[in-house]
């Protein structure tokens, strides 16, 4: 594989994914940026920490936007089923009930193919830090994701009603 092309496995499935363009890169991040602004979200610590706990807030459009965004424009395919991830057909096709948090993972490999050196070549070359640690905060606002997919149950009263 190029280095502008990756083949990742999660949890024994393989998906490729292709870098995107750095304005690319910077677009998802700025968007991120919006969202947080949107929400009123602390943006204490990095910004992708401050997008973790904006996700709890997020509503479907700004969930679906972002991980759409992130899949089409990293072209992702799984390669067991040769299907390109571009819109929810090809999710229900790829994942089900018991493995759906893998598409959160498969996003986060985006984030740390492509966003993440971009973010890190703006603090390089031009002092611009946009994020402290690009990776363990793609992390927070991706467990952020799933904590939101696994509602807390409800407990029954001691009658059992």
């Amino acid at each position: 594989m190029s280095e502008l092309m990756k083949e990742i496995t999660i949890n024994g499935r393989k998906f490729n994914i292709v870098k995107m363009s750095a304005f690319d890169a910077i677009h998802f991040k700025l968007r991120i940026m919006e969202l947080i602004a949107k929400h009123g979200i602390n943006v204490s610590g990095s910004m992708m920490e401050a997008a973790g706990r904006a996700f709890t807030l997020l509503n479907r459009e700004d969930h679906d936007e972002i991980i759409f965004r992130l899949l089409t424009t990293s072209r992702v395919q799984c390669m067991d089923n040769e299907m390109p991830l571009e819109d929810w057909g090809s999710l229900d096709a790829t994942f089900g009930a018991d493995n759906i948090a893998d598409v959160y993972l498969v996003a986060l490999e985006c984030v740390k193919f492509s966003v993440a050196p971009v973010a890190e070549g703006l603090k390089k070359n031009i002092g611009l830090d946009i994020s402290i640690n690009i990776q363990s905060s793609a992390r927070t606002l991706l467990s952020a994701w799933l904590k939101t997919l696994t509602p807390v149950s409800e407990q029954k009263s001691p009658s059992g009603e």
